[in-house]
């Protein structure tokens, strides 16, 4: 397995795909992760895993990459740390750019499964924005997590806290409806 520095460093030459395609297995170290994330609530210990295949028909180029990692993070219901497993498949289909088009070509993307290229495919570029956009929003330790107690701030997945709920007293013409349905 080849390690490398930078997601950057994966690119394809189109005119080195031979008719058998091209596979290959690569290692992205922790820290590069780490810096692709720019999140501090999130850690990466361990490098992520990069397999990609690539198929060459005669108008397009065929790209199926799977990343597998961890992400290490704290969970936002109960703060108990968890850690959040990458399973990511992506499928993309490269077409020679047209003369008009200008710029960054992985920018100019309308949908993820088609990209373009001039020269050589920058496969980093895409591997990085699906994999950000992969992650979640709010990291659950479990879909059920009850969270923390807003009063004391036990973890009400261990059980019940010790304190007495105190309810809004404006609340009370409620909590007597609910009881009078529940009969």
């Amino acid at each position: 397995m080849e390690k490398l520095r930078t997601f950057g460093e994966i690119r394809i030459i189109p005119e080195t795909i031979g008719e058998a395609g091209l596979e290959r297995d690569v290692s992205i170290c922790p820290e590069v992760v780490q810096g692709v994330l720019d999140n501090t609530d999130l850690s990466v210990t361990d490098p992520f895993h990069v397999h990609f295949v690539i198929e060459k028909f005669i108008e397009r180029i065929h790209v199926s990459v799977d990343v597998i990692g961890s992400v290490h993070t704290l969970c936002s219901r109960c703060l108990a740390p968890m850690t959040q497993d990458v399973n990511l498949h992506l499928n993309s289909d490269y077409l020679s750019a047209a003369s008009d088009m200008q710029g960054n070509l992985e920018a100019q993307r309308q949908a993820r499964e088609t990209g373009y290229y001039r020269k050589e495919i920058q496969l980093g570029e895409y591997i990085v924005s699906e994999l950000v956009l992969s992650l979640p929003i709010i990291y659950l330790c479990s879909q059920d997590c009850k969270g923390l107690c807003s009063n004391c701030g036990t973890s009400l997945n261990e059980g019940p806290c010790a304190c007495s709920q105190q309810w809004d007293p404006r609340f009370q013409k409620l909590a007597a409806l609910k009881n009078n349905i529940r009969r």
